[in-house]
């Protein structure tokens, strides 16, 4: 009997020595969804400008003249450009002047002018010129300045404008520049 109670001892020490699984713990929530993130949206492209409107279908004349006063004489230059709506117009000039006994001497009239009768009132011309003269005076000792010029004005159909006066920095020399613009019909 001794023996039966020792094995009876010994199976219930084992059984008691196990490890007994621990309680299953609850299943761990899961973890909240992470806000979907907005795809990432393409950059718009910024649509091209409008391509400006087209010119009138009007031919306009501009008549430029250069009066050049207080020098030995007074020089006077005209330039004639004919152009549409919005286009622009060019006149290169220039000549080489030998006076006898001195250098040669170069003499410069460029002329670049654009016309805009589009979007104005009836019988205006906007006109955008440039301009860039360099007179010389024949037998004169002094030459004249360069006169550099760009503006733009509004003008009556066919009636003059004074545009500019400028005054040689060195003399009393001084250049005015008259514009006119008429469209032709």
């Amino acid at each position: 009997m001794a023996l039966t109670v020792c094995v009876a001892m010994l199976v219930a020490s084992t059984a008691l020595a196990q490890v007994q699984p621990a309680p299953a713990a609850p299943p761990a929530k899961p973890a909240p969804a992470a806000p979907l993130a907005k795809p990432a949206q393409a950059a718009v492209p910024t649509p091209p400008a409008p391509p400006p409107p087209p010119g009138a279908p009007v031919n306009v004349r501009i008549d430029i003249a250069v009066i050049d006063e207080g020098g030995p004489q007074t020089e006077r230059e005209r330039v004639t450009l004919t152009t549409v709506d919005r286009q622009e117009a060019s006149v290169r000039s220039d000549a080489e002047v030998t006076v006898p006994g001195s250098m040669p001497r170069v003499v410069i009239l460029n002329v670049d002018a654009t016309p805009f009768v589009s979007g104005l009132p009836a019988g205006k011309v906007r006109v955008r010129v440039g301009l860039d003269y360099l007179p010389d005076f024949t037998g004169a000792k002094q030459r004249g300045a360069r006169t550099r010029l760009q503006f733009t004005v509004i003008v009556d159909d066919g009636k003059m404008i004074v545009a500019s006066e400028t005054s040689d920095p060195a003399t009393d020399r001084r250049v005015r520049v008259e514009v006119t613009a008429t469209m032709l019909k």
